[in-house]
C-alpha cells in the first residue's frame, strides 16, 4: 500500500515556512498579455484593462511569475488575460490551458459531489458523521493542558455532517501553535506514516479544538466529506467526480493528478525566499503527476481556468451548464447561503462582512466587507494564489489562477476583485 504523505494537510503550505530552491532568483521575461474582451455586458473596456495593468505590476516587480484572470457576466466572458510565465526557467508563457494546483478550490467541487448524494437522500445534514464513518465516533474535545497532562472531555453533541461543511466541527489543520495543532503536526497523518485504511482512525485520536458547532475553525473537514462521498458512492472520490461532474460538464483537465500527456502544461510553483525574492518552491505537497493513494477532497485537485469557469458557471446557473444539470436550484441556494449564527460572524477577523456557506465564504454585508462586491457573493481560494467569486446579484464570475505560496503573502486577490468590479459601469 502506497503510504500517505500529509494526506489531510491540504493547506499547511499556507502557514508553514516556505521551502524553496535557493540556487538563484529569476528575472521574469516581459510577456505581453494574451487577452480577449467583450464590452456588451455592462463593462468598460478601458477599465477592464486595469486588471491587466495591476497584475502586470506583480509580474514586473518579480512577485509573480505569471497569472491568468477571467471575468464573466451573463454567461459571457468579458475579460480573459494570460500574463507572465508558466515556467520561468523553461521560458514557457502562461496560457489559457495552463494547469494549476488549485488546493482548497478543490473544496467546492467536493461539496458539489457530496450534495449530489444529499439530493438522492443518501444522508441528512443533521446526521452524525459516525453513522457513515464509525471511526469518528466517541471523539474527545480539548479542555486544557498539554502532553500527558492534557485534559479532554466528551463531545456534548454528535459531530454532524453540516458541521463538516461549515468548518465548525472542531477539526484543524495544525496551522497554529495551539496544543491541539501540535498534536496534528506530530500525527502519523502528517508524518507520512498513515495508510488509506487507518487515516480516519488516526484522526479520531486527536481531540477536537472545541465542542462541535460552537466555533469556526479551518481544518480537515472537507477531506472527511471526501471519505463520506466514497463510502456512500462505493467509488473513489475522483472516479465519482468524473462520473457526476467532470464528464457531464466536459471539465477535461480537472483531476487529482496530471497525466503524462498533459504534464508540460502544469505551471511551476513559486514562493518567497528569506529575502522576499520569488524563487522556485521545492516541495509543492505531492508531485501531482501520479495518482495519489488518497483523493484529497480538501486540496488535491488540479485544474485550468477554463474548467473552473465551467464549474462556477454551473453554480451561477442554478446547477446546470450547457444542457447538463449537476444540482437542483435549491441545493445551490443552500450551498451559497450563510449557515453561521450571528455570534460566529465574521468567521475570521480578516473577513469582515462575511459569513460561511458550505466550504465557501459568503458576503452577508458588502458595506462591511472592505472590498468591492455584492451582498450574497460567494467563493474561496487556494493556497497557491488561486481564487474565485460568484456574484448572483450581478450574474458575475471572477477567477484568477497563479502558483505562488503562500496565498496571503501579497494582496493579489483583493487587487484582482477590486479591479474587476471597478470596470462594471452598467
Amino acid at each position: 500500500m502506497k503510504k500517505i504523505s500529509v494526506v489531510l494537510f491540504s493547506l499547511i503550505l499556507t502557514a508553514c515556512a516556505v521551502s524553496v530552491s535557493e540556487n538563484g532568483t529569476y528575472t521574469t521575461p516581459i510577456q505581453k498579455p494574451t487577452s480577449s474582451f467583450s464590452t456588451n455586458q455592462g463593462f468598460s473596456e478601458q477599465r477592464l484593462l486595469r486588471i491587466n495593468a495591476k497584475m502586470q505590476e506583480y509580474i514586473d516587480d518579480g512577485k509573480l511569475a505569471g497569472i491568468t484572470t477571467l471575468v464573466s457576466r451573463n454567461n459571457q466572458t468579458v475579460h480573459f488575460a494570460a500574463q507572465g510565465m508558466q515556467d520561468i526557467a523553461a521560458s514557457k508563457p502562461m496560457q489559457q490551458d495552463t494547469i494549476f494546483r488549485i488546493y482548497s478550490m478543490s473544496k467546492p467541487i467536493t461539496t458539489v459531489a457530496a450534495l449530489t448524494l444529499w439530493e438522492q437522500g443518501k444522508f441528512h445534514m443533521n446526521d452524525p458523521i459516525a453513522m457513515y464513518l464509525p471511526e469518528l465516533a466517541n471523539l474527545k474535545v480539548y479542555v486544557s493542558g498539554s502532553g500527558e497532562t492534557m485534559i479532554v472531555e466528551d463531545a456534548k453533541s454528535p459531530l454532524r455532517i453540516i458541521d463538516l461543511f461549515t468548518h465548525t466541527a472542531g477539526f484543524s489543520y495544525g496551522f497554529t501553535g495551539s496544543e491541539v495543532d501540535k498534536i496534528y503536526r506530530a500525527s502519523p497523518m502528517m508524518q507520512g506514516k498513515a495508510t488509506r485504511e487507518n487515516v480516519l482512525s488516526e484522526l479520531s485520536k486527536i481531540p477536537l479544538n472545541h465542542q462541535p458547532g460552537t466555533q469556526w475553525n479551518y481544518g480537515v473537514n472537507t477531506d472527511v466529506i471526501g471519505f463520506l462521498v466514497e463510502k456512500l458512492s462505493g467509488m473513489k472520490l475522483g472516479e465519482y467526480m468524473q462520473k457526476e461532474i467532470f464528464s457531464p460538464l466536459k471539465m477535461n483537465d480537472t483531476a487529482f493528478y496530471v497525466s503524462a500527456d498533459k504534464a508540460a502544461r502544469m505551471a511551476q510553483i513559486y514562493g518567497p525566499n528569506k529575502d522576499g525574492k520569488t524563487i522556485v518552491y521545492a516541495a509543492p505537497l505531492g508531485d501531482f503527476l501520479s495518482e495519489p493513494a488518497v483523493h484529497n477532497g480538501g486540496g488535491g485537485l488540479t485544474s485550468t481556468i477554463n474548467d473552473y469557469y465551467i464549474f462556477t458557471q454551473m453554480l451561477l446557473n442554478g446547477g446546470q451548464y450547457n444542457g447538463s444539470r449537476i444540482l437542483g436550484t435549491k441545493a445551490v441556494e443552500y450551498l451559497s447561503s450563510n449557515h453561521l449564527p450571528d455570534k460566529l460572524m465574521p468567521f475570521q477577523a480578516s473577513s469582515p462582512g462575511e459569513g460561511y456557506g458550505l466550504t465557501m465564504s459568503v458576503t452577508v454585508d458588502h458595506n462591511e466587507a472592505l472590498i468591492m462586491g455584492s451582498t450574497g457573493d460567494y467563493g474561496w481560494g487556494g493556497a497557491a494564489s488561486t481564487y474565485f467569486r460568484i456574484d448572483p446579484e450581478e450574474n458575475l464570475i471572477v477567477i484568477m489562477m497563479a502558483q505562488f505560496l503562500p496565498s496571503a503573502y501579497y494582496p493579489i486577490r483583493h487587487d484582482f476583485k477590486n479591479t474587476a468590479y471597478q470596470a462594471l459601469v452598467e
